[in-house]
């Protein structure tokens, strides 16, 4: 029974990559012969025949990069556009960086302005758990912005930031923000990275 199930779940795992795959092609085929349409104007067999042929070689060409690619395995890997459709989890990531991004302001204004300026730059590297190239760039981003730290390195999920002093970093020590980005792609959300800290790029060094 074990052994029989086992076997199954890839046909099930394949059949609802079809369906999805089904569906997405419809979508992309009926979307662009309407847009076709409303632009040609005309709606004689000739233009309605040219119009199917060039939908139909449009959507067998772009409808992978849109949608779903296949992947070994038989798995589904969403596409461009089906990433970026997760527009509405960026919206509630922003307002969360945005209180990120004053709390930092303040606390750079509160070192600048301090008498004896208690900066202590350091570097800080760590390996984060998120698997998708769009969440790791939204992430270098996302630390970029926020006064304090500047992503200076990112190759192959390791990230190398500077910070002005260590508890700049303290959201990416807690591995608040990459949680946070991984909810947006729906990405894989981990235990708080191992942060290395160092006052040069050279104690990082393997």
């Amino acid at each position: 029974m074990r052994e029989e199930r086992r076997t199954s779940e890839p046909q099930k795992a394949s059949q609802r990559y079809g369906y999805r795959r089904l569906i997405s092609v419809a979508f992309q085929f009926a979307l662009l012969f309407g847009i076709w349409l409303i632009f040609s104007g005309r709606f004689g067999l000739k233009y309605l025949v040219m119009g199917l042929i060039c939908v139909s070689l449009v959507t067998f060409l772009t409808n992978d990069l849109l949608y779903y690619r296949a992947r070994p395995g038989g798995k589904a890997e969403s596409g461009v556009l089906v990433e970026f459709m997760s527009w509405w989890r960026l919206l509630l990531y922003v307002p969360w960086l945005f209180l990120a991004i004053v709390k930092a302001n303040l606390q750079v204004a509160y070192l600048v302005l301090h008498p004896r300026m208690p900066i202590d730059p350091v570097f800080l590297q760590f390996r984060t758990g998120l698997r998708k190239r769009l969440s790791q760039v939204t992430l270098a981003n996302s630390i970029t912005l926020t006064p304090g730290t500047v992503s200076v390195n990112l190759e192959e999920g390791r990230y190398t930031v500077h910070a002005l002093v260590p508890r700049s970093g303290q959201d990416l020590v807690e591995g608040r923000m990459q949680n946070k980005v991984a909810e947006i792609f729906l990405d894989e959300q981990a235990e708080p990275p191992q942060v290395r800290f160092a006052h040069s790029l050279e104690e990082l060094e393997p």
